[in-house]
């Protein structure tokens, strides 16, 4: 896909950026990630993206977003005038401020702060039978060091989540107990978070990513209580 758009009805194009090259805070090019999608891509993960919460979540919206398009793509019916335009317009609107989420409803605009879901997040997940401690980060690798630099940076502190319009991805780090197996105690956390942040945010599609740092004893547990 090229990096221009055209609405002229008589084909001729009207070029000019698709994005104007919005980067998000891991430093990813907006226009990149969208091109990735609508060439089909959106599942083709490098790297960088598999760990990044902001990239996935973008990815996540904008194939959301590009799937009509597609669709209508596939057929031999020729897309509506002016579809491509919408898309774009949409998806510019959504990276206006890429630290909220979006939501327009028939009464205006609804509008919540990543650290928001990123609080919620976290007072769900400790409040999961055997979690003692949870940190809206995960601490497993470089990738995850730098989504936590970024949100220092824009004054996020503990807010390791990308947020796009109605998705959100999270990463969440957490020291359990020995009580419970571990893999399940992770698998609570996830489904009761995503719960928590559809009901309460009304997003559409929440990932969480659980990285389990530590278990505590009995003991340690008493202690720290």
């Amino acid at each position: 896909m090229s990096g221009t758009v055209s609405d002229q009805p008589d084909g001729r194009s009207a070029a000019r950026p698709l994005l104007a090259a919005v980067t998000l805070p891991c430093g990813a090019d907006i226009d990149l990630l969208f091109e990735q999608v609508a060439d089909g891509r959106g599942a083709d993960q490098d790297a960088h993206q598999r760990q990044c919460v902001h990239c996935q979540a973008a990815l996540s919206e904008f194939s959301a977003l590009w799937d009509p398009f597609a669709e209508l793509a596939a057929t031999p019916v020729p897309a509506p005038p002016g579809l491509v335009a919408a898309v774009m317009s949409q998806i510019r609107t959504l990276v206006r401020d890429i630290w909220y989420t979006l939501e327009v409803t028939e009464n205006g605009v609804i509008r919540i702060a990543a650290r928001i879901v990123a609080a919620l997040a976290r007072d769900c997940a400790q409040m999961i039978p055997g979690v003692r401690v949870a940190l809206g980060r995960s601490t497993h690798d470089k990738i995850a060091a730098l989504a936590e630099k970024s949100t220092l940076g824009h004054r996020h502190p503990h807010a390791a989540v990308g947020v796009l319009g109605r998705t959100a991805v999270v990463d969440l780090a957490v020291a359990v107990t020995d009580d419970d197996p571990v893999h399940r105690v992770a698998r609570d956390i996830q489904r009761q978070v995503i719960a928590t942040l559809r009901d309460q945010v009304g997003l559409q599609s929440v990932t969480v990513n659980v990285t389990v740092d530590d278990i505590i004893d009995d003991d340690e547990a008493d202690a720290t209580g």
